[in-house]
């Protein structure tokens, strides 16, 4: 949007601000907002809290999985009340387990044909960075149990991953709320980190299906072992790239996918069912964390030229 700048006296030029924001975080006259330059930009923000977002639905139609999926995004897309409609008690159960994953949320009132499900608290004691990092260092962990388990034979500690992955669903959906809600970054930077966020939160969901396939396996195969100390090496590698950017890193991780998909590949001609399913779980997470250093290579300052 273009704004005209107004001249009052000789030293003094104002800009209106945008009349839907300003309404939107409920800016009154005489309050005070926070500028900052940034370059040839200058940034404007409000320490008020965003709008509250509500909405009423009837889900009565919709499986119970669907209802799932419906409740994470409502979340993520930064709604703070919601109030389900339904007709089945495993519609209820949906709503019901996917609360524990979203942050801050609890269900509020509950009958037999009608559930609200609301935020308890505008602020938590917990930030866009420390959730962002406590999911990759998860993600991480998954990965570790994945192949000390597998090596140990410990089918019990692989049955166990999933409940891992509902800690990195829970911090993920909340990063994906503030940078909806809260408009944390600008751009093609929300853009390119949103995506980055939601693929942490699969490779969360193949770690968890890798666990429940290694866990089926009879028989300990050796190549298993060297590819799941590949993709512990790798994940770890895309997580150092995310908050440090370096060249050998990013040539590190291109080797390493490389590497692994032919192994995969080639070890697909078992006909072990549970051996197929875990390698398609690799494969898929091989591919995923490969966009980690593709998707930010403009941020490694090392090739940065100057002229």
């Amino acid at each position: 949007m273009k704004r005209k700048v107004i001249q009052i006296a000789e030293s003094t030029q104002l800009i209106s601000l945008p009349r839907k924001w300003a309404q939107e975080h409920n800016i009154k006259k005489g309050e005070e907002l926070d500028v900052s330059e940034r370059g040839h930009t200058l940034i404007i923000s409000t320490d008020s809290a965003p709008k509250t977002m509500e909405k009423s639905i009837n889900v009565s139609g919709l499986l119970p999985r669907l209802i799932d999926r419906f409740l994470a995004r409502a979340y993520q897309k930064g709604y703070d009340k919601i109030t389900f409609y339904f007709n089945t008690e495993e519609q209820m159960m949906a709503i019901q387990r996917k609360v524990p994953e979203l942050l801050g949320f609890e269900i509020m009132a509950h009958t037999k044909n009608k559930c609200t499900v609301q935020s308890i608290s505008s602020t938590l004691d917990i930030d866009f960075d420390s959730s962002l990092r406590k999911a990759f260092r998860i993600v991480i962990e998954m990965a570790e149990i994945c192949l000390d388990a597998y090596t140990k034979g410990d089918t019990a500690a692989l049955e166990n991953v999933e409940h891992r992955d509902l800690d990195v669903n829970k911090f993920c959906y909340f990063c994906l709320r503030a940078i909806n809600k809260y408009k944390l970054f600008d751009g093609g930077e929300a853009t390119m980190l949103y995506y980055l966020i939601e693929s942490l939160e699969d490779v969360g969901d193949d770690y968890k299906a890798l666990g429940k396939s290694l866990a089926l396996i009879k028989q300990k195969n050796p190549r298993f072992i060297n590819l799941l100390k590949d993709l512990l090496d790798m994940t770890r590698k895309s997580y150092d790239f995310f908050y440090d950017p370096k060249q050998e890193l990013a040539v590190s991780i291109f080797n390493m996918r490389k590497e692994a998909e032919a192994t995969i590949e080639k070890s697909l001609l078992t006909k072990d069912i549970n051996e197929v399913k875990a390698l398609l779980s690799m494969k898929s997470t091989v591919s995923i964390l490969y966009h980690y250093p593709t998707m930010r290579l403009d941020t490694i300052k090392e090739m940065d030229v100057k002229e």
